[in-house]
């Protein structure tokens, strides 16, 4: 007989099952990316193939354990601190919204630029959240964008799209 956790983590769990897929594909990814950096002759043993490499494989690997252990229906649980649910259903809206805030900023970031697009990406999110205050959250989101875009490109000297803004 089996006990109340054990059948209610028999159930796949699709979320669990998404972010094991998504460790699978960014190892994937990874690893076909180390495969096209080229090594010159004169490296003896460890090149610049070496941690990209180890880093795609230990992706793979995890998400290989993750993959098998969303297939059992065993589920990831919080640790205590989270004030979190792990029997509660993914929130698809929730997800939709930040998605959609994410492609949007990919699309705006070097028309408008990056200080505007995070500042869009900042209220998707918020409202992704829950947020009601929508000035207040562009405010905040405008002013963090501006103070990471100048702190990498006036301190750091690294170059960000400026966009439609004079910077």
């Amino acid at each position: 007989m089996l006990d109340d956790n054990a059948a209610k983590s028999s159930r796949i769990s699709g979320g669990d099952l998404l972010v094991a897929l998504g460790v699978l594909g960014l190892g994937a990814f990874f690893l076909h990316g180390a495969t096209l950096i080229r090594v010159l002759p004169s490296y003896a043993r460890v090149g610049p193939r070496f941690f990209p490499f180890s880093v795609a494989l230990a992706l793979l690997a995890c998400g290989g354990v993750l993959t098998f252990m969303a297939l059992r229906g065993q589920r990831g649980l919080p640790e205590d601190s989270e004030d979190a649910d792990a029997e509660a259903d993914t929130d698809w809206k929730v997800l939709a919204i930040i998605g959609a805030a994410l492609v949007l900023d990919l699309f705006l970031i070097k028309p408008a630029g990056f200080v505007l697009s995070s500042t869009l990406l900042f209220w998707g999110v918020a409202i992704g959240f829950g947020d009601r205050r929508p000035v207040r959250t562009i405010a905040i989101g405008f002013a963090m964008s501006l103070v990471v875009y100048l702190a990498f490109t006036k301190l750091l000297g690294l170059t960000l799209p400026a966009g439609i803004l004079p910077l």
